[in-house]
């Protein structure tokens, strides 16, 4: 079942983002599309002071990347979309398109959590929680060979009995290749003098690098954004998709624009994102088996959750209310508004 989170995350959620980006934006609103990732950036940094704040002032154990990583991101797809696809047909919402917008809103942050995490270290500073503590099996297998001391040389024994047959067999050593051999690194060892690197070899290192970093970012999720944005931003491009003001396309023979099929079809298969998301959440938690919890521990759990479920939210409002003295968000965007201020209000469980 490995492969379902991938046919979630490069399947149905470019899916989802495509059809709510077109939809949702146009040449008139793109501007939105920055606003709710400067809002994403905002509530990332603010998560990484929480799990700083939380990493030196409560214990946390082994889990001292982890606890930083889980403050940092939220869930930004599943749940925030299960929220705003409820609430879009209740007052004060309601409005055409509010879906559509709350998707798209949450499918930019989302995007910007996979950006993070997959391509700029979130994986690799997770992962040096692992990489520098044993698991909890082999702690148990060290103890285990304390209390029988008596085994011990016995398989010592055996396995340098298993050792000694695979080592490989030599030929006695020849004088005269030996004298060679020393001639050899005598004289080799004088010549310091090492070639310099060609132009050809420099670039072509540059060349691989950059291109390196620029396959962490080429993703599915994050190239499909790109060409929404493009296509909204177009209105000749977009007008293939969706109806669009001003600009005059031959329909198809049912009345809908020539491309309309694929966004019904995306529309279609992007319902299943965030669907199979929370199933595939509700799988992985199913085989947590919590052995045993550092001494203290408890103060970090409740630490992030006071942070993360009552500071997180009211930093969002206070953040809301800012960007309302300014023009990158207007009172009537209320979509928008819940999208943001629900960001910072979960851990990372996506």
């Amino acid at each position: 079942m490995s492969y379902i989170p991938q046919v979630v995350i490069n399947g149905f959620l470019p899916m989802l983002i495509f059809a709510s980006t077109v939809t949702s934006f146009s040449l008139d609103n793109i501007g939105e599309a920055g606003t709710v990732l400067l809002s994403a950036a905002f509530f990332t940094a603010f998560g990484f002071v929480f799990g700083i704040l939380i990493r030196f002032l409560t214990p946390v154990g082994g889990w001292k990347m982890g606890i930083i990583a889980n403050n940092m991101w939220s869930n930004n797809s599943d749940l925030v979309i299960g929220i705003t696809s409820t609430l879009s047909q209740t007052k004060p919402f309601g409005n055409v398109g509010d879906y559509e917008k709350g998707v798209s809103y949450s499918a930019i942050m989302a995007v910007f959590a996979f950006l993070t995490l997959y391509s700029m270290g979130g994986i690799q500073m997770i992962r040096r929680d692992f990489d520098r503590r044993p698991s909890q099996d082999d702690a148990e297998a060290s103890m285990k060979e304390k209390e029988n001391p008596v085994d011990e040389p016995v398989s010592r024994s055996q396995d340098m009995q298993a050792a000694s047959n695979q080592l490989p067999e030599y030929e006695e050593k020849d004088p005269s290749r030996t004298t060679g051999t020393a001639a050899l690194t005598k004289s080799t060892s004088l010549d310091v003098n090492v070639p310099p690197q060609t132009e050809v070899e420099v670039v072509g290192r540059t060349k691989e690098r950059v291109m390196g970093i620029v396959k962490l970012f080429i993703t599915i999720p994050t190239v499909t954004l790109i060409s929404a944005l493009v296509i909204a931003i177009i209105p000749q491009l977009r007008a293939l998709f969706v109806p669009t003001t001003g600009v005059k396309m031959p329909t198809a023979p049912d009345g809908k624009p020539p491309l309309d099929f694929i966004i019904q079809f995306a529309s279609y298969g992007g319902q299943l994102s965030p669907v199979m998301g929370i199933a595939m959440l509700g799988a992985a938690l199913s085989r947590i088996r919590v052995r045993h919890l550092p001494k203290g521990f408890w103060m970090s759990i409740a630490a992030t959750c006071f942070l993360k479920l009552i500071v997180g939210p009211i930093l969002g409002i206070v953040w809301i209310q800012g960007l309302k003295h300014t023009p990158l968000i207007n009172d009537d965007q209320l979509m928008m508004q819940l999208v943001i201020a629900i960001t910072g209000a979960s851990e990372a469980k996506s």
